[in-house]
């Protein structure tokens, strides 16, 4: 205010507590928007302090001048001081929103661009400033760098030092070591022809041991037999004659190596079986599984199977991958399939993943599919492709490259990528690389971006371009926006850098209507307010007006519905953007969606924000910058946002509709009401000239249209609710307007008002500067 006055109600737009007497000059006429927008925030921020300008000069070691042409709009204050303005608020537990903190950023910026310095010694101040930030800036850079240097010549001689020793103490160590080496190389032949004789004992014993093992079932078997025959003969009472009928284990077995029919050797594990010696039982099918053709060993297996001692059959298979040739495993297989033994095969295959070598797996893979099994050779080279080591797994991949199998194999990397760990396919994806296997690195990468989880892929992606794979995580990005929009939500929330926005980007161009919906929604629903308002800018710029309708209906068949996000749209965009929201929504035919817009930008935000917010509308042509809308908007407004309107109007320099809403408010409504008025204009607006202005063109108006009595009687209101100084402006203009009429009309009101409670009408005054006296 212009006399240092405060109302007793006014309370700031960013705090709630009672505006400090501060006297601050007033801001100049001729400032451009985005400075007098700066300005005036910064004030109302400031002012929540509760101190003056010079003792937050001395706090902050400024020139209590310097800081006066901050907050007046004179000059362009450095972000460093409204950054510590803000802090001080916090500090005195009057925070900021961050939606306020955020609008002061925008018109900082915007004010930066908007400033012109005004005059030559303006210029060259502001270059010298900078210039010397520059010069701090590049000496504590040198300091830094002075000590760092010497830091690293401390260090380097040290370590040349302790060269130069490590030097003398290696020729010392050659001389003393040289002789003891030509011991050691000496003791080391020596040791090598030890390994080879004890190599040659362990097979030996390994032998010796085999025939134990036999010698063992075989004396186990006797002792059993003899024990039965104890018994017979205890029962008896005679002496009886040796069982011969039983054949010994021993027996079976060297039988088994030669020539004994199918029939005898079921009936011999059967026997075994009975006399609860089942790993005997499994030890001869594993000796008859080793020597017979594979007609004999699968129709073993088959006997085996419908006996009902299927589990020794299975025992036998992996020790028949161990012994016998990769023709003959594939051979076995092919003909275990014939006979409908399918997960025989499938032991098989599990016990060459197992034991075979790469060479021998890409070979029995070779086999297999040659001989009618593709798909168990397939699910040979998926497995190995899942557990096996990865050296192994690219050198079964070199060995069957170009042949019958290389779709197979291409078939088995996209395996691996469903189940191999992330830092597995890194490595795998550079090995292949490295072999000049590309193409298999390529189906890898593909398929990972394809099948695993959001996390996993934006881990992958970070560690290719860690590892130097650009392209590789480039096309691994590319290929993992194809999927569903169940899969783009949780990869928007993983992403960390600049990919969100191009994942935004190719869903605003690719996507159908409806899967942008659902994504604007999940972000919308997640917090992720930013981001949503942002793909549906982009869906603005880039589709038809009938794609727009259409996703707004898709959105308001969702929680919680199109209005709410476009509402959370307005309070994250900037002013402007805001008013091309609302004008891509006009355009397309949406008044309600439109509104929303409108309301959250003018009811809601900051009054430098929605100032510039209706002069972009007006600048766009937009319908809602036309004076018969507003007075339709402010027909059913509060008090407190009507207050706010006006100081946005005043803002943007839009008069006209200015005027026109004091008329409508202030003309037929009671006095009281534009009291309040003019109270919340003052708390919303603060000491700064946009609120004065304001309230002088109400009074204005008021003194020039409505009668005299209701003059006199808005004087007494203004007083009583310690609106003084407009008071005392408004007593000025009447006397200077209606004479003696106005004094007269002000008596009459002041003996209404003695006669009430007791006290007289502060400010009544017979010609302006000079008060009555006392009745």
């Amino acid at each position: 205010m212009h006399n240092g006055q405060v109302p007793k109600q006014a309370q700031p737009a960013v705090t709630s507590m009672v505006r400090p007497q501060v006297r601050l000059a007033d801001l100049k006429d001729d400032l451009a928007p985005e400075k007098r927008a700066l300005a005036e925030d910064l004030r109302q921020v400031f002012l929540a302090l509760g101190i003056g300008v010079r003792r937050y000069a001395a706090r902050r070691f400024l020139d209590a001048g310097t800081v006066t042409r901050y907050l007046n709009g004179q000059r362009v204050p450095p972000w460093d001081f409204v950054a510590g303005v803000i802090a001080d608020v916090q500090d005195a537990q009057r925070p900021l929103t961050p939606e306020a903190e955020e609008a002061l950023r925008d018109l900082h910026r915007q004010a930066l661009k908007s400033h012109q310095p005004s005059s030559k010694a303006q210029a060259l101040q502001d270059k010298l400033a900078e210039a010397d930030d520059e010069t701090r800036r590049i000496t504590t850079r040198q300091r830094a760098l002075e000590e760092a240097l010497r830091d690293r010549e401390s260090r380097l001689e040290h370590v040349r030092g302790r060269v130069r020793n490590l030097e003398t103490n290696l020729e010392g160590q050659q001389l003393t070591h040289r002789t003891e080496l030509e011991v050691w190389q000496g003791e080391y032949t020596r040791l090598q022809e030890e390994c080879g004789d004890l190599q040659e004992q362990v097979i030996y014993l390994q032998e010796s041991l085999a025939v134990a093992r036999a010698e063992l079932i075989a004396a186990e078997d006797r002792c059993h037999r003899l024990g039965i025959q104890l018994d017979t003969v205890q029962e008896l009472g005679s002496d009886g004659d040796e069982d011969n009928d039983s054949p010994s284990i021993m027996a079976m077995l060297e039988e088994a190596d030669r020539r004994s029919s199918v029939p005898e050797l079921v009936r011999a594990v059967s026997d075994l079986e009975l006399r609860t010696r089942q790993a005997m039982a499994s030890e001869l099918v594993r000796a008859a599984s080793q020597s017979r053709t594979i007609e004999e060993v699968v129709g073993l297996l088959s006997a085996l199977r419908q006996a009902g001692f299927d589990a020794h059959a299975q025992t036998a298979l992996p020790a028949m991958v161990m012994v016998r040739s990769i023709d003959d495993t594939s051979a076995l297989a092919r003909e275990l399939t014939r006979e409908g033994l399918e997960e025989y095969v499938l032991i098989l295959v599990q016990a060459s993943v197992k034991f075979h070598q790469p060479e021998n797996m890409a070979a029995l893979a070779i086999a297999l599919h040659r001989c009618g099994l593709p798909q168990h050779a397939e699910s040979l080279l998926q497995a190995a492709a899942v557990v096996r080591p990865l050296h192994d797994l690219v050198f079964v991949a070199l060995t069957l490259t170009d042949t019958e199998l290389d779709t197979t194999v291409a078939t088995a990397m996209a395996t691996a990528a469903a189940q191999r760990p992330l830092a597995d396919l890194v490595t795998l994806s550079i090995t292949l690389r490295q072999a000049c296997l590309g193409r298999y690195a390529d189906v890898l990468q593909t398929e990972a971006a394809s099948i695993r989880s959001a996390a996993d892929v934006a881990e992958l992606i970070r560690s290719l371009t860690d590892h130097g794979l650009q392209t590789d995580a480039e096309t691994v990005f590319a290929h993992t926006q194809q999927r569903s929009v169940g899969h783009l939500i949780p990869l928007l929330h993983v992403l960390r850098d600049g990919r969100a926005w191009t994942v935004l980007a190719q869903a605003a161009d690719n996507r159908p209507t409806d899967d942008i919906a659902v994504l604007i929604d999940e972000l919308y629903m997640s917090g992720r307010h930013q981001l949503a308002t942002d793909l549906l800018m982009l869906i603005m710029d880039r589709r038809q007006p009938t794609q727009i309708r259409q996703l707004m209906e898709a959105l308001d068949l969702l929680a919680p519905g199109s209005e709410a996000i476009m509402a959370a749209a307005a309070r994250t965009l900037a002013p402007e953007r805001a008013a091309t929201l609302l004008t891509y929504l006009e355009l397309c035919g949406l008044p309600d969606h439109a509104t929303v817009v409108f309301r959250c930008m003018v009811y809601d935000d900051l009054v430098g924000h929605a100032g510039l917010f209706l002069q972009s509308l007006r600048t766009s042509g937009s319908r809602y910058a036309l004076l018969d809308v507003l007075r339709q908007h402010a027909e059913g407004m509060g008090v407190e946002t009507a207050a706010r309107l006006m100081l946005a109007l005043e803002s943007a320099t839009l008069t006209v509709h200015l005027d026109a809403l004091i008329q409508d408010r202030c003309l037929n409504c009671p006095v009281l009401d534009i009291v309040l008025l003019v109270s919340r204009i003052m708390a919303a607006g603060g000491p700064a000239p946009r609120s004065e202005h304001v309230v002088q063109r109400i009074i204005d108006r008021v003194v020039d249209k409505r009668p005299v009595s209701e003059q006199a009687e808005l004087l007494s209101a203004l007083h009583a609710a310690g609106l003084t100084t407009h008071a005392e402006n408004l007593s000025a203009q009447a006397l200077e307007t209606h004479g003696r009429h106005f004094k007269a009309e002000l008596r009459g009101e002041h003996a209404a008002s003695y006669s009430k409670d007791g006290s007289r009408l502060l400010g009544f005054s017979d010609r302006p500067g000079r008060r009555t006296r006392r009745s």
